[in-house]
């Protein structure tokens, strides 16, 4: 069960509403433009942090969002912890941390991470966001939201979700490998990838792989939970393929798993 703290980000009151217009007049004005569609991008830590930050892909996607941003893709991004996320929070534990303060941790480093991909958008708002009602105006302002984690017990991939649900929008996963697989990839050269699944198949896929111990999910539930009930659009890409990645945005082929209402 979702932890019900995680919609006090959606309370509809007069000071988020003001705090939003405000974020709207202090973005910048850019070239008017037809947009094509949102999407919301949640970039993997794992993808990005490795041993340190690897400052080459971050500016190989944020070029290609920069690119087709020009074009009049909308984007909102939202970034990972990796395993220096990890790595702190596994230390808090070992001194002591309560699960709460550990993920708070956590938080912290994904907004790190989520500062310099900032650094590297030509468009991007240009503080780390922390309240999903405001990327609808700073997406109107032409600008490029971009958040890190918001609460604990909360991933990146679950607040990526709420906010292609809050804003009617398409989700993309961006991993370490190429969608959805059977089994761990990288340990097992027997499992079996997937094209396309239903949300419910996805859903099962994800408890199974959660039972197991080791196991490094795609997606966790409460995200997968999110996209199924508002039926989002969702897209499970490896990162490391840029190519492919903009050929998923633009409707050609490419290689990840769909996540469709029912399977063919």
């Amino acid at each position: 069960m979702l932890d019900e703290g995680l919609f006090k980000i959606f309370e509809d009151n007069e000071e988020s509403a003001e705090e939003t217009s405000t974020a709207s007049n202090m973005a910048e004005p850019v070239e008017s433009i037809t947009f094509a569609k949102t999407i919301v991008v949640s970039v993997g830590g794992s993808l990005i942090i490795k041993e340190k930050p690897d400052a080459a892909l971050i500016g190989k996607l944020a070029e290609k969002i920069n690119s087709l941003h020009k074009r009049g893709y909308r984007f909102v991004i939202v970034v990972g912890g990796g395993r220096v996320c990890r790595n702190y929070i596994a230390v808090a534990k070992a001194l002591g941390a309560s699960n709460f303060i550990a993920d708070s941790i956590g938080i912290a480093v994904t907004r790190i991470n989520a500062m310099l991909m900032i650094q590297a958008l030509d468009n991007a708002y240009p503080e780390v966001l922390t309240d999903v009602l405001k990327a609808k105006a700073i997406l109107d302002s032409g600008k490029i939201p971009v958040y890190g984690g918001l609460l604990p017990g909360i991933t990146t991939d679950c607040v990526a979700a709420l906010i292609a649900e809050y804003l009617n929008a398409e989700f993309i996963n961006l991993t370490d490998v190429d969608g959805v697989y059977s089994a761990d990839p990288k340990t097992n050269p027997n499992a079996k990838f997937y094209p396309e699944l239903s949300y419910d198949r996805l859903l099962a896929l994800m408890k199974l792989a959660e039972s197991k111990p080791g196991q490094n999910l795609v997606l966790d539930l409460p995200a997968c939970l999110i996209l199924k009930r508002s039926k989002v659009p969702a897209l499970i890409l490896n990162g490391n393929d840029l190519d492919n990645f903009v050929a998923a945005i633009e409707g050609g082929e490419f290689r990840g798993t769909r996540i469709i209402e029912r399977e063919e």
